[in-house]
């Protein structure tokens, strides 16, 4: 039986808003002897998610097994997944450091399942997943440079995660699509030097694809070698060398090498390039880098982007290869003396596309492992929580985003947590609506969207947000919604807007 949307929305709000929190804590020794610690450690999380009119009233379909389809015009759901850890640490007597840990992820969805068009997660779909399954060194060179090996099963993310960070998705079966708790990659591993300034990884890895738990939702099966190299500028009394929060400004440069990839057709869609043989280069920078002592006002400056290329001679599927790239501009200003400290920045995304849907050469961009990407503020990556989350492809498209943040001097449960209000504008449009295979004299214009979001953070350990938006159809939008009704159905009538209501929330233990 469906949950209802009050009791969804209520069991959020009472996790987030009205239980009082306990203190941090830190994860639970379970032993330790010399040099020897072991540790356990849970997080667990959840969403509830409300969506009248969705996808422009077209709404969202539920596909059955006996190939018949159930529609869902205003879409209510929740998701919840747990992830217990074990962790281990032996600091040998030879003056390096052996470290491990294995986890697993159980998820599932609850009530009408996803927003999409056709819908990833209904039938209350749930899993239990191995996650991460590693073991490694970690070798100090000097007092401020070290080495790390890590093989096996891992998290691995450059930078904001553009390019680098999911090697594992959440649809289908696994259920929680919208919360995402799995990221980690299969080995061989990583190899990390981290240093004061310097950093760099070579890496050879594959993600963590299974088209028979995601209904053939899932990316292709990729095998891919690398490397990547950060020059860096620590913030005061933080580690940038292994932590991408603590990196006051940075440059890094990137390259990967795709060994193998699935070339079936099931992966022959406009935003999945084939990627069998295909180089990617990537240029991201990000941070404060105009700060100077003689202007004090150039450290509130923020300026982030990132450039990449997807170059592929050997595609198959009919394509004789693969030219596309992606790229970020975001530049913004924090008013550092301002009640509430207020930051905006704007950003300006463009994923390339083709023109003609029968080109021999595919221009659409692949998002590769893309991570949500949020900083400071709600969203990330995702160009809204209607239209990003259930509609757009991230691939032939323009998009120009302003955000508004600003941390009121309240405190709701202790004298240093965090409250995080935001005010989120996200403009959506196609490179090519005839790429995309709408119908011939489609307007570029996607949709706009408002999003307002209010985050809580206890601690590093506990945090919880509410949001809520409303996104506005152009021509592209109501012809991609259109496009999305499964075949054999009636066409319902296409609304001028939609809206979302959520919550989440995260607990580390």
């Amino acid at each position: 039986m469906a949950v209802k949307t009050r009791e969804l929305l209520y069991a959020a709000f009472m996790a987030v808003t009205i239980i009082p929190f306990p203190k941090a804590y830190a994860d639970l020794t379970l032993f330790s002897r010399k040099d020897i610690t072991i540790n356990a450690a849970l997080d667990i999380g959840g969403d509830a998610f409300y969506f009248p009119n969705a996808n422009f009233a077209t709404g969202s379909y539920a596909p059955h097994k006996g190939g018949y389809y159930t529609r869902t015009k205003n879409v209510s759901l929740g998701e919840l997944y747990g992830q217990p850890m074990l962790s281990g640490t032996w600091k040998t007597p030879w003056g390096f450091s052996v470290f491990g840990l294995v986890s697993a992820i159980g998820s599932t969805t609850l009530g009408d399942g996803d927003a999409e068009s056709v819908s990833q997660t209904s039938g209350t779909p749930r899993q239990v997943n191995l996650e991460d399954a590693n073991l490694g060194v970690k070798i100090p060179l000097t007092k401020t440079k070290r080495l790390i090996i890590e093989g096996g099963r891992q998290k691995f993310q450059i930078d904001d995660g553009f390019l680098m960070g999911k090697g594992a998705y959440s649809s289908g079966e696994r259920g929680a699509w919208w919360y995402a708790p799995r990221f980690a990659f299969s080995g061989p591993g990583v190899i990390k030097y981290e240093g004061k300034s310097l950093r760099s990884d070579v890496f050879m890895l594959e993600n963590n694809s299974n088209n028979r738990q995601t209904y053939g939702n899932d990316k292709p099966e990729t095998k891919f070698v690398g490397f990547d190299v950060t020059l860096f500028r620590s913030k005061p009394g933080g580690d940038g060398a292994s932590t991408y929060g603590d990196r006051a400004a940075y440059i890094t440069l990137t390259y990967f090498y795709v060994r193998h990839a699935d070339k079936g057709v099931a992966y022959d869609y406009s935003n999945r390039a084939d990627r069998q043989g295909m180089n990617v280069v990537a240029l991201s920078w990000g941070g404060t880098p105009f700060a100077m002592k003689a202007h004090p006002f150039t450290k509130n400056i923020t300026f982030y982007g990132n450039f990449v290329s997807e170059q592929n001679s050997h595609a198959g599927n009919g394509y004789k290869g693969v030219s596309a790239y992606a790229v970020y501009v975001e530049p913004g200003y924090t008013f550092a003396n301002a009640p509430w400290r207020p930051h905006i920045f704007y950003r300006y995304t463009r994923f390339s596309g083709g023109r003609d849907l029968h080109s021999r050469t595919k221009h659409n961009y692949d998002t590769f492992f893309l991570y949500d990407g949020a900083r400071y503020t709600y969203g990330g990556y995702w160009p809204g929580e209607i239209v990003g989350n259930n509609l757009s492809p991230l691939s032939n498209m323009e998009i120009q985003q302003f955000d508004i943040t600003g941390v009121p001097p309240v405190h709701l449960w202790k004298k240093d947590d965090e409250l995080k209000l935001g005010l989120h504008f996200y403009d959506l449009a196609y490179l090519y609506p005839t790429g995309a295979g709408l119908p011939a004299g489609t307007k570029r214009r996607m949709s706009d969207e408002v999003n307002i979001s209010a985050e809580y953070a206890l601690d590093a350990n506990t945090s919880g947000a509410i949001a809520a938006g409303a996104a506005f159809s152009g021509p592209a939008g109501r012809a991609l919604v259109r496009a999305g009704v499964p075949a054999g159905q009636t066409m319902p009538g296409v609304h001028g807007a939609s809206g979302v209501v959520e919550l989440y929330f995260y607990k580390h233990f």
